[in-house]
């Protein structure tokens, strides 16, 4: 596995043992590796929070981030700034990956796939946790997307909100259990959900991944009319399918 693969598998927690090891190796022996972990590291957290902003925004004055929660600003060096700006429009991780040829499937999938942030339910760190949906939510921020699962089944249980099939859709993706996100996230655009945007382009990879390039392409076509979130990222993986 090169050096960008293992970055890659990293941010995505799909990495082995023996991949982990030797990530943790050319983290500490390899300072052009550990510059470029650090680059894509300060890229995610810059994207995260303009994500969050535009989340905010749809949400309008009834919206869960009311609670004036301190947000730490990640203040990033000009030239990761402008990078930042360029991923943002969707042109600098297309100009890496487009040049290649040959992608298949499931490599279209793996570089589009990220699990979506937790926008919904800001969970404030050293606070005792006792809510349901705060456990939820706390187990998917950390990655702990088995407890999650399980969390996000029980919760669906007992509240009516909606963006929890969101959420369990996304964490079953993450454990490569595909079919049995589709329908929730079918079942959530069905609804009028802020992020119903946001589950058709998770909809669109999840058919991807199964297979289902017509399905898939059905999806990403939805997207590019309303010319909205992920657009253009849509646009250039609909051309590659």
């Amino acid at each position: 596995m090169d050096n960008e693969a293992l970055i890659n598998g990293y941010f995505e927690d799909n990495l082995s043992e023996n991949e982990k090891g030797e990530f943790e190796r050319l983290l500490n022996t390899d300072s052009e590796f550990a510059a470029d972990f650090e680059f894509q590291k300060e890229l995610q957290r810059s994207l995260k929070k303009e994500e969050r902003q535009q989340i905010k925004a749809m949400f309008g004055a009834q919206n869960p981030f009311a609670e004036k929660t301190p947000t730490k600003v990640v203040r990033l060096r000009p030239w990761l700034m402008a990078a930042s700006i360029a991923l943002l429009v969707g042109i600098s991780a297309w100009l890496i990956f487009f040049t290649n040829t040959g992608i298949d499937a499931g490599q279209l999938y793996d570089t589009n796939f990220v699990p979506y942030e937790n926008v919904v339910h800001p969970i404030e760190r050293g606070a005792q946790i006792e809510d349901l949906k705060t456990k939820a939510f706390t187990a998917y921020e950390d990655e702990d997307y088995g407890n999650a699962l399980a969390l996000f089944k029980e919760l669906q249980q007992k509240q009516t909100d909606s963006y929890i099939q969101f959420y369990e859709a996304i964490v079953l993706m993450q454990l490569n259990k595909h079919q049995e996100a589709v329908p929730l996230l079918e079942n959530y655009i069905s609804g009028d959900g802020e992020l119903k945007d946001r589950a058709i382009w998770y909809l669109a990879l999840a058919y991807l991944k199964q297979g289902d390039t017509s399905k898939s392409s059905e999806q990403l076509d939805k997207l590019i009319k309303e010319d909205g979130f992920k657009a253009k990222a849509a646009r250039q993986l609909l051309e590659n399918l």
